[in-house]
């Protein structure tokens, strides 16, 4: 009876520990049945490998390879890179300026289209009218230059600034207009018109740049600097036919005091083909200059 009684008890421990360990294992198996859920200290359950801040852009979690990303450089608006100007006007139309640089900002003859702020040193509005040749005026713009020739950019406002530029620009260009119009045969047939105003003192490098630009307008051909030394240098000027595609303008500055200026001026294509205004003498009064020719010669 003993024996029958210690087979029951062995009989009914090894059910206990068998049915212990079956527990055990059940509980493992249950452990790994859901790995992408992450409890986090705050209760929530996370299940992606990427965050969604309240703003809606997603970005990537902790430890995303960011290799995408470089080299993006975020737009920029055009406000932040303003930069302000001084230039000096030499012409006016409606479609905009030719002007030069008197600055950092960017030195150099530039075609400008117009904005839409345009105001008188105490800031008020003025119309396009009011901008004349020789004006000296503040411009801002983005910053943005297309560097042709000249350079082209347009100002988002305008303002006078009271200040001129050599009043002498305004004698020379319309010496540059009459010289033009007269003999226009001198004229037909050039692609280049070249400008020598080495002896003109009372102008600044950028007057005369913009002088020769717009003189080629005049004369029908692209204007640029050089003297005759310089076109025979290069072979453009020959001494004896002279300058088959082109002309060249000269100016000589012979005296200028007080508002009175005495000069010369020549248009040259051959030694049998050039014009001169000779001992020009010129006064500028109430903001006008008014000039008569000692004589007019031909060759």
């Amino acid at each position: 009876m003993r024996k029958k009684k210690l087979t029951v008890l062995i009989f009914v421990s090894l059910v206990l520990l068998l049915t212990a360990c079956g527990r055990q294992g059940s509980g493992k198996e249950t452990a790994a049945e859901e790995p992408l859920k992450i409890e986090t200290e705050a209760g929530n359950t996370r299940k992606e490998e990427t965050q969604t801040p309240s703003d809606g852009t997603e970005k990537p979690a902790p430890g995303t390879d960011m290799q995408e990303q470089e080299g993006k450089v975020p737009e920029t608006d055009a406000g932040d890179d303003e930069v302000k100007g001084r230039f000096e006007i030499f012409e006016v139309t409606q479609d905009g300026l030719l002007a030069c640089g008197m600055d950092n900002a960017y030195p150099g003859l530039c075609r400008i289209g117009h904005g839409n702020i345009l105001e008188n040193q105490d800031g008020e509005t003025i119309g396009l009218s009011e901008l004349v040749p020789g004006m000296i005026v503040e411009l801002t713009w983005n910053g943005g230059v297309e560097e042709s020739y000249p350079a082209q950019f347009t100002y988002s406002a305008l303002k006078l600034t009271g200040e001129s530029g050599n009043p002498e620009f305004l004698l020379y260009l319309q010496l540059l207009q009459d010289l033009a119009k007269t003999d226009p045969g001198l004229n037909e047939g050039i692609t280049e018109s070249y400008f020598d105003f080495t002896s003109v003192a009372s102008l600044s490098e950028g007057e005369k740049e913009g002088l020769a630009y717009l003189g080629g307008t005049y004369f029908g051909g692209f204007g640029s600097q050089s003297t005759q030394e310089e076109l025979a240098a290069q072979g453009i000027l020959d001494r004896e036919k002279g300058i088959e595609n082109g002309i060249l303008v000269t100016i000589e500055e012979l005296s200028n005091q007080n508002g009175k200026v005495t000069c010369n001026a020549e248009k040259y294509r051959s030694g049998t083909g050039a014009y001169y205004f000779h001992d020009v003498t010129a006064e500028y009064k109430n903001g006008e200059w008014k000039y008569e020719i000692g004589a007019e010669m031909i060759s």
